[in-house]
């Protein structure tokens, strides 16, 4: 009887350690578990994170060195005085001389199947309005001196930028404006302020100047064209644009036949 009952205790106690051991390993299976999917989770962030981190910084590297590269040959990075650069490309020769000014958030490109057509007639010329193409923005923290007259970004700013570029480049009136939306305030200003050295106006889907005094306008600048616009520009920035005309999913700017390589390059 001692002995059966020495061993139902051994058994007892070898199914209770067995119990325990059970208790115990069930813990560190579930811990193992859990650090699995922990890792699991973290080395997906990790991915998502270098995907979408990594591409923005190589193709600011790449605009920087592409900033020069692309430079048209045929234009010019002039001092505009006040601490500011702009870009002006003219092509042709004669009078009077054709100023191209763009739509809104458009760089000079965008009239270059225009300026190829008129080059052949008479001298035309495009350029970039400041923080648009190759002409640099003035940084906050700089001071050009005008916006203390006109404000940091108006028709009146951007009339004295082209006004002082023109001059820097030593081109000659009479011109003729040509302005495309944004464009045509800043042909009407020009005419209205510099009237002796304009001889004709050429507007393009005009603005009339109390539009931004009506709330339709407002709300259509606010709400659908500057966040467009914002839209594109961070896009541009993180090289997202580029990847999707690499893939042909978005189509540039300006197509067609005879594009020069370097606008190609350039969108």
């Amino acid at each position: 009887m001692r002995r059966r009952t020495e061993g139902q205790d051994s058994s007892g106690e070898s199914r209770r350690s067995e119990s325990r051991d059970a208790d115990r390993v069930q813990p560190i299976q579930a811990e193992d578990q859990r650090f699995t999917y922990w890792s699991i989770i973290k080395n997906i962030g990790t991915c998502l994170l270098f995907i979408i981190a990594v591409p923005p910084f190589l193709n600011y590297a790449s605009l920087q060195r592409e900033g020069q590269l692309l430079l048209p040959k045929e234009g010019q990075i002039l001092d505009v005085g006040l601490g500011q650069k702009m870009h002006l490309l003219c092509k042709g020769q004669g009078k009077p001389v054709v100023i191209l000014d763009a739509p809104t958030g458009a760089s000079s490109d965008i009239w270059y199947h225009v300026q190829e057509s008129v080059a052949p007639l008479t001298k035309v010329c495009t350029y970039d309005r400041m923080g648009l193409g190759f002409s640099k923005r003035v940084m906050q923290n700089e001071s050009s001196g005008t916006e203390k007259v006109w404000g940091m970004s108006t028709t009146g700013r951007m009339v004295d930028d082209l006004h002082r570029l023109l001059r820097a480049a030593e081109i000659d009136g009479p011109y003729v404006l040509v302005g495309s939306e944004l464009g045509t305030l800043n042909a009407r200003f020009y005419s209205h302020i510099h009237d002796a050295f304009v001889s004709d106006l050429v507007l393009i889907d005009p603005i009339p100047e109390d539009v931004f005094e009506e709330d339709q306008w407002k709300e259509y600048w606010y709400g659908k064209l500057l966040p467009s616009l914002q839209a594109r520009q961070f896009s541009a920035a993180t090289g997202l644009s580029r990847m999707l005309i690499i893939l042909g999913v978005m189509e540039p700017a300006i197509t067609g036949d005879g594009v020069a390589e370097d606008v190609v390059q350039r969108q």
